[in-house]
């Protein structure tokens, strides 16, 4: 899948939170290309959306097909939308971190400071890899932002270890 692909789905997407007036940005691998020393190839789109309570029927109307995660009693806390070969996650904000990265993010992409707290929170080899390339780079860095979330997602660990991996 090009580049071109990921972008049309994108637009596509956009076009209903756009409509909504939501505010929303990508996450995952198509954020952490943005501050990483060279892109990987990706097949994932995400995006982290401000709630809506017309965006599952908005994405239904515009021909996605949705399926909502939630705990038992909560609301959906993340959207599975599918509509052809396009298969995009949206994960709505259900804790303050993601309200603040949310607001915080440019040009509908998350600042480094919040690619790098999402990354150590999930921390798989793929996202270790962006860590490790985004830090390469020497990035400016809001360390105070930074060592906030670290805290309190008790994340220590996970990023001293991605400093010594430089």
């Amino acid at each position: 899948m090009s580049e071109h692909d990921l972008s049309a789905w994108i637009e596509s997407i956009a076009e209903v939170f756009d409509s909504l007036e939501l505010e929303w940005t990508i996450i995952g691998a198509l954020a952490a290309n943005r501050y990483r020393a060279e892109p990987r190839f990706t097949t994932d789109v995400d995006a982290l959306v401000a709630d809506h309570p017309r965006l599952i029927s908005s994405l239904e109307a515009a021909g996605y097909e949705v399926e909502a995660a939630a705990l038992p009693g909560e609301p959906p806390h993340l959207l599975r939308c599918h509509q052809g070969p396009e298969s995009i996650d949206i994960l709505l904000p259900v804790v303050a971190y993601q309200t603040e990265a949310l607001q915080r993010s440019t040009d509908h992409r998350l600042t480094v400071e919040d690619v790098l707290i999402h990354k150590l929170i999930a921390w798989r080899p793929r996202d270790r890899d962006d860590v490790r390339s985004i830090l390469s780079t020497q990035p400016s860095l809001d360390g105070d932002y930074l060592n906030r979330w670290i805290a309190a997602w008790e994340l220590d660990e996970r990023w001293d270890q991605a400093q010594r991996d430089q």
